[in-house]
């Protein structure tokens, strides 16, 4: 039997690694910043539904209360995120409740502690008047609805799960809803302090609660 010499194994050449590589990279250089910019998307989008959630709730918090509650922003502080939270406890008898907006009041951690909601590292409330597309936003959720009654502040519920402006009764001895009369509105603005996005959460005086996005290069508010 004549034995045959086994054929030597072939490998890659330095050329064709070289050429593998190269494919990878490109195709990282098209697909990284794609992902970055999906993640930051995802978060402040995720932001404004879990901040429409913490209104949501808090409505129903103040009508089985029979109270009026405010969603305040605690600002990022000692390496945390900025929280959202309703400012519950602590409960007076006078029908008064929590410790007042940031800077002098603040999240109550109790117990028991106030309901709140954590907001993503660079997505921050912003004023409206760094807001794009205002009017259209307005125009969209609240088409009968003036420019001074929509209030770009804490919004607040009352005992009958409307959205209310939250005043000190005549007396002193309690709050009551819009002693100034008529309905509300309310819009927060958020934005991403990196990829410069942003996302909307709006109530209108029914007590609708909607988020919605910004696309930038002219598409304008859209619901999320």
């Amino acid at each position: 039997m004549v034995l045959r010499p086994k054929g030597r194994l072939k490998g890659f050449s330095l050329l064709e690694l070289m050429a593998v590589v190269g494919i990878i990279l490109i195709v990282a250089a098209i697909a990284v910043p794609n992902i970055t910019r999906a993640i930051r998307t995802s978060r402040i989008r995720g932001t404004a539904v879990e901040y429409a959630n913490l209104l949501q709730n808090t409505r129903v918090r103040a009508i089985n209360d029979d109270r009026f509650y405010s969603v305040y922003v605690q600002p990022p502080a000692g390496g945390n995120s900025a929280i959202a939270y309703a400012d519950v406890y602590p409960m007076a008898l006078n029908g008064t409740s929590g410790l007042g907006p940031p800077p002098a009041g603040h999240y109550n951690p109790g117990p028991p502690s106030d309901p709140m909601t954590p907001l993503s590292f660079g997505v921050l409330p912003q004023p409206v008047a760094a807001a794009p597309d205002v009017a259209a936003l307005n125009a969209a959720f609240c088409v009968s609805c003036t420019p001074d009654l929509i209030l770009n502040i804490a919004p607040t519920w009352g005992p009958d799960g409307m959205p209310c402006l939250s005043k000190a009764s005549l007396d002193g001895t309690g709050t009551v809803c819009n002693s100034s009369g008529g309905p509300v509105a309310y819009v927060t603005y958020f934005q991403s302090t990196v990829s410069r996005q942003w996302s909307a959460v709006t109530v209108s005086p029914a007590g609708r609660v909607k988020t919605w996005h910004h696309e930038a290069n002219g598409g304008g508010w859209s619901p999320q």
